[in-house]
């Protein structure tokens, strides 16, 4: 059994296009303003700190001064700051592989339906899913606009879970500021061995790999249009039957 391009339209429209596009505005929406305002979060931790080292019974050899405890306090506040500016990266690597993983997951769903009699792909992996796109859509994937950062999302899904390896080599070559610390890139920007890592070891820790929230929000935004092509695809071909037996 077949169903109309309008039906295929339809679900897409209707399941994984608000999906995708409401898993973007959550991360910029809701997760990463939690990381706000670490500088003041810092300075709270570290006064919270001195008062606490303040508070304890002194000693017969205290001396009253406090400067010890107010190094200990500050050095409590940085570590926070440190930990957080970590972790916050940590979410957006994290974030932008679930992104692409997301949407290789919804676009495999797609290829799923009560009506369809044609078996669904072997496996939601990218380069098997539009093999099957071409054979039963007659959509090629890869021939839309935005496939090129598509591929690239991809490549750095695989960076972030790997580390060093094939596709950190590859994005590499593609944009060098993924591997480029920001904050000494700004400090030291005529230094590059400064802020540039020759290997990457830790993108689950918040380090040698940095996706940015101007480049999430980019890849947010090309997903979203991959699902409107697709839409429009099959808005094009209301009529027509699908899957197709290729």
């Amino acid at each position: 059994m077949s169903v109309k391009g309008r039906y295929m339209a339809w679900r897409v429209r209707s399941s994984p296009a608000p999906y995708v596009k409401a898993y973007g505005e959550c991360v910029r929406r809701d997760v990463l303003p939690a990381f706000s305002d670490l500088v003041k979060k810092a300075h709270k931790v570290a006064r919270a700190e001195f008062q606490r080292l303040g508070s304890l019974p002194a000693d017969e050899n205290s001396s009253g001064d406090m400067s010890a405890a107010a190094d200990a306090a500050e050095e409590k506040g940085q570590v926070f700051y440190d930990t957080m500016i970590a972790l916050r990266q940590t979410t957006l690597n994290l974030f932008a592989a679930g992104l692409f993983h997301l949407l290789e997951q919804q676009l495999a769903d797609l290829c799923v339906d009560g009506a369809f009699e044609v078996p669904p792909p072997t496996d939601t992996k990218l380069s098997i899913v539009v093999e099957w796109y071409n054979r039963h859509f007659n959509l090629d994937l890869a021939s839309l606009p935005v496939w090129t950062k598509i591929d690239e999302l991809r490549l750095i899904a695989n960076a972030v879970k790997h580390a060093e390896g094939g596709a950190a080599q590859r994005l590499r070559d593609l944009d060098p500021k993924l591997f480029q610390n920001p904050s000494l890139r700004e400090v030291f920007p005529d230094f590059p061995f400064m802020h540039t890592a020759l290997s990457l070891r830790l993108p689950l820790a918040g380090d040698n790999f940095y996706v940015t929230d101007e480049r999430f929000s980019e890849y947010s935004e090309v997903a979203n249009r991959m699902f409107e092509l697709i839409a429009e695809f099959f808005e094009a071909h209301t009529e027509n039957l699908y899957p197709v037996s290729g």
